[in-house]
């Protein structure tokens, strides 16, 4: 049961970096073609900033659940090991 809910969480931050990645291509697109003096300049940083955050927060949190994984499976040669 425990798999189940890694598993699927992994999967909802796929998901979620994918809407993210939308949600910050429309924001930087509206943003250059507003029509406010500047706006492109605006569009172009909120794309930078939007796709940096996207990368860390999601390197992030792939890193936790690998960090997760190879706990337990460090776990699991260890009790291998102990038994021999």
């Amino acid at each position: 049961m425990r798999e189940f809910f890694i598993d699927w969480s992994e999967r909802l931050i796929a998901v979620f970096v994918i809407v993210a990645g939308i949600g910050v291509i429309f924001a930087s697109l509206a943003a250059m073609f507003s029509g406010i003096p500047g706006g492109f300049l605006q569009g172009l940083l909120i794309l930078i900033g939007g796709c940096i955050y996207l990368i860390i927060m999601g390197g992030m949190l792939y890193v936790a659940f690998g960090i997760y994984r190879n706990t337990l499976e460090t776990n699991r040669l260890l009790a291998e090991m102990l038994r021999k």
